[in-house]
């Protein structure tokens, strides 16, 4: 059967108010226990995160030259955006957990937080580039100051890092856009049956 026979398949039932409330419910537990499963991996790594600025702080303010003072300054600044996003990304989870307000004002608060977190993961390459643009000056600094080649495999290896954060941070933001899809043709759909 291939996509559109389902599609036209699917769209010929028409949905009842018990089949809406029964997805509406699965689709809040789905995003419940995906919230708790990706709690503990951001916990681990907003501590290792927190743990690693002041490292980077006194680098900044002791380093041996002011190229690499000024990288370790931008690594601090970059560690420091990242933990603000999560900040945001966890302020915006919490508005979508489930309140005493009803299932579709509840539904709509999930979809925007959705989009949010989707919007900000998109943007993760930009907002953590000072981070890679920091450890390039210590490359830099590297490259004048001890061996070209270690220098060019610390390069390799920070845009390596960085191609990851943009791949990671765009799988992310697909996967958050799939749900807030989902949830925005429920929401449809309870439009349409009200």
């Amino acid at each position: 059967m291939n996509d559109d026979a389902l599609r036209a398949a699917w769209t010929s039932i028409q949905p009842t108010k018990e089949t809406l409330v029964t997805t509406m419910n699965a689709v809040l537990d789905e995003d419940r226990v995906t919230r708790q499963r990706e709690r503990w991996v951001r916990l681990a790594s907003l501590t290792t995160t927190a743990l690693l600025c002041p490292g980077l702080v006194w680098f900044a303010a002791h380093g041996k030259t002011p190229l690499v003072r000024g990288g370790y300054a931008l690594m601090a600044l970059g560690t420091s955006l990242v933990l603000f996003a999560e900040w945001l990304h966890r302020t915006w989870s919490r508005q979508a957990l489930p309140g005493p307000s009803d299932a579709r004002s509840q539904l709509q608060t999930t979809a925007l937080s959705l989009a949010r977190q989707a919007s900000l993961f998109r943007t993760a390459p930009f907002w953590c580039a000072p981070i890679f643009i920091g450890a390039a000056f210590i490359g830099a600094w590297i490259y004048q100051e001890r061996s070209h080649a270690e220098a060019y495999l610390l390069w390799a290896t920070i845009g390596a890092g960085w191609l990851m954060s943009a791949v990671s941070g765009l799988s992310m933001s697909k996967r958050l856009d799939n749900r807030h899809s989902k949830i925005e043709v429920l929401l449809s759909e309870l439009r349409e049956l009200s």
